[in-house]
């Protein structure tokens, strides 16, 4: 068996797919889609090194290890239900989290995190947070929504799916982002600045819906005459190593105050006479709205970006 956690959600996919005894009717039990009942059986087979259903003249039967762990799941899911009715505990009394899932950039991890331990969101609600690496893929970002190993996907705009509910969370412009306690860079950022100072680059091909307004000169300007020296998919980083060196870097208007808080940074409009402004995404599986936890915290993620 690898490394990797045998997650809860998986096994209870295999559990419908046992007691429907077809793919296709335990997504639509579980409103899900075949593939991701599909996905979920292959990443059990994958965690476990072993085949999870076998064929035989009879067609497609299960092994014993799947009988194994829709058993353990059984027994599972009796403990915890049982659990919840001695001597009608509530769940803060319980001690208990709702485990979230979220994907999405780096920065946007720390900014959720920092915001919802601050305004003390998690402990009052009950609800821990856990990140996962943002896939570049559209298609595996969809397959993790679908099965619910993410709960909460912010991004770039996904092709559109019945399984779930997509909406435009915001759109920002760019400003570019320098140390405090850079050398010359004090008061206003020139086009001199812009051409003699070096360049940090947070690249991703999937970061939102980029939308460039101005002259064609202007946005020459802008993407090839840049001097650049270090280039990350990691937004986090970018940023962190840009407060700490002499370098510029583009950064989403929507941060600057919270950039401003946590950083000793300065920020400004670009010297340029062009708009840049990106379209940012929140995508949740369509019963994630009956789930009380996930909804308080949309509810939370659109007031902090004043929804």
């Amino acid at each position: 068996m690898k490394n990797e956690k045998i997650e809860l959600k998986s096994l209870g996919i295999l559990n419908a797919v046992l007691e429907t005894k077809s793919v296709t009717a335990a997504a639509e039990l579980l409103s899900l889609s075949p593939s991701s009942v599909t996905y979920a059986i292959n990443k059990l087979r994958d965690v476990t090194a072993n085949p999870i259903f076998t064929r035989s003249k009879g067609g497609v039967v299960p092994t014993t290890l799947a009988l194994d762990l829709n058993a353990r799941y059984l027994k599972a899911m009796s403990l915890i239900n049982g659990g919840l009715e001695v001597g009608h505990l509530n769940e803060s009394e319980m001690g208990f989290s709702k485990e979230i899932n979220i994907s999405t950039y780096t920065f946007i991890e720390f900014w959720l995190s920092m915001t919802s331990l601050n305004s003390g969101m998690l402990e009052r609600d009950g609800v821990a947070l856990k990140f996962s690496t943002h896939p570049l893929s559209s298609e595996e970002r969809i397959n993790k929504l679908r099965s619910r190993e993410v709960d909460i996907d912010i991004g770039s705009e996904l092709p559109r799916d019945k399984s779930i509910t997509s909406y435009k969370l915001f759109t920002t412009n760019t400003q570019a982002m320098v140390s405090n306690r850079h050398p010359s860079i004090k008061n206003r950022l020139t086009l001199e600045d812009w051409h003699n100072y070096k360049h940090l680059v947070w690249f991703r091909d999937d970061y939102g819906k980029t939308t460039l307004l101005g002259d064609a000169v202007t946005l020459n300007e802008l993407r090839e005459r840049r001097a650049v020296l270090v280039t990350s998919t990691s937004s986090l980083n970018m940023m962190m190593l840009c407060a700490q060196t002499d370098n510029i870097m583009l950064t989403p208007r929507l941060f600057t105050p919270f950039l401003q808080s946590i950083l000793p940074v300065n920020i400004f409009d670009l010297p340029f006479d062009v708009d840049i402004s990106v379209d940012v995404y929140l995508h949740f599986h369509n019963q994630s709205l009956s789930d009380q936890y996930i909804s308080k915290l949309l509810k939370e993620i659109n007031k902090l970006v004043g929804k």
